[in-house]
């Protein structure tokens, strides 16, 4: 075996009824609470307020996708209040812009998180606010890894912040948040995870402890999406989705995520398509595209499928409604776009094989 390092420091505190313990995770500090008007609408800020008496701010102004834009607004307001913690409570993109927000410097002005987030220029003159992740999905993985997603609306990209210690004090991971997900974000936010967990497979920066969380995130998912999506208030499914996706999250938080991801942010930033069903349509056909490569790919493979096949997925697919057919999605004008999009892409370069594999087969994808 080669040698190999995993890291991941974050407190994971999960299960049904986690999120009564709030307040002894926010201890003495004052507290801001980010998240979105939705759980405002369905009573879960109130909720977080009888759970903990120290919030001092409350920020219900995420968008989904954060941007530039919307994040400069946020920060730039934030930080002419006082607070020791952040708390977010949201999916993927509440815990992003969380994370963003934690970027204290002392000048309080975002182009110094800009230009942090542009240039890939990590430099003195920060420090970090810990903030508390309260994921109400399950799937981004957010709660577990160090970066977050930001878009530019105007150039249609996307950017990451990456920084070695951007990881969250503690994640309470509740199932009882996600009981209200309806079907199409359960299949989405499931299949972001399903990605993830293939994505880190097949990836440079793989090692066997990511492997196997990965393993069992993928094998979970493809098991117990067919039932929750037909009973969407079984607690104990959304339990096992949650756990699964927040293998998924420890799996690709030490490799990042690889080709398909790359194909899914122009997916997102053109066509306006979930960055779940983005990033997963093509995921059979990748499978086929590897198989025989890499012994430990196919080990992988096998454990989770079965078989050396994408068919099964392909099966997963059709059982929750998601076309394989990228007709649906591109067109042959956009196909030479993207085909330029996946060289400069940072993600295609974590791809264990070599991406012209799937550049050659794109149009095969049904």
């Amino acid at each position: 075996m080669k040698c190999f390092k995993y890291y991941n420091p974050v407190r994971i505190e999960f299960g049904t009824g986690k999120l009564d313990k709030l307040d002894d995770f926010v201890g003495n500090r004052k507290a801001l609470l980010i998240t979105s008007k939705s759980f405002s609408r369905r009573g879960l800020i109130q909720k977080i307020q009888s759970l903990t008496d120290k919030i001092e701010v409350i920020i219900d102004s995420v968008n989904p996708n954060p941007t530039f834009k919307n994040l400069k607004s946020i920060y730039e307001s934030v930080w002419q209040k006082k607070f020791d913690v952040i708390i977010a409570l949201g999916g993927g993109s509440v815990i992003d812009t969380s994370k963003v927000i934690s970027v204290y410097n002392k000048d309080k002005n975002f182009t110094f998180i800009d230009s942090i987030i542009r240039k890939k220029n990590e430099r003195e003159g920060y420090r970090l606010i810990p903030f508390i992740a309260i994921p109400t999905t399950s799937g981004t993985g957010s709660e577990v890894t160090c970066w977050a997603t930001v878009w530019d609306s105007d150039e249609k990209k996307k950017y990451s912040l990456h920084l070695e210690d951007l990881w969250s004090e503690v994640s309470i991971c509740d199932p009882e948040l996600t009981l209200s997900l309806q079907r199409d974000l359960t299949v989405q936010t499931a299949l972001d995870a399903l990605s993830h967990s293939l994505e880190s497979i097949w990836n440079r920066n793989a090692n066997p402890i990511s492997t196997n969380y990965a393993i069992v995130a993928a094998k979970e998912i493809v098991h117990i999406l067919p039932k929750l999506i037909n009973d969407l208030g079984n607690i104990e499914y959304r339990e096992r989705m949650m756990f699964a996706a927040l293998n998924a999250g420890l799996a690709f938080s030490n490799t990042q995520t690889a080709i398909a991801h790359a194909i899914s942010y122009y997916l997102t930033a053109n066509k306006g398509i979930p960055h779940g069903i983005a990033s997963s349509f093509f995921l059979p056909n990748i499978i086929d595209l590897v198989v025989g490569m890499d012994e430990n790919v196919d080990s992988a493979i096998i454990n989770i499928f079965g078989e050396l096949s994408g068919n099964k997925l392909r099966d997963l697919y059709r059982e929750v409604n998601i076309s394989m057919n990228i007709d649906h999605y591109l067109d042959t004008d956009e196909l030479k776009q993207i085909n330029e999009y996946l060289i400069k892409n940072e993600r295609s370069k974590n791809f264990l094989f070599d991406k012209d594999i799937v550049l050659c087969n794109l149009r095969k994808i049904n």
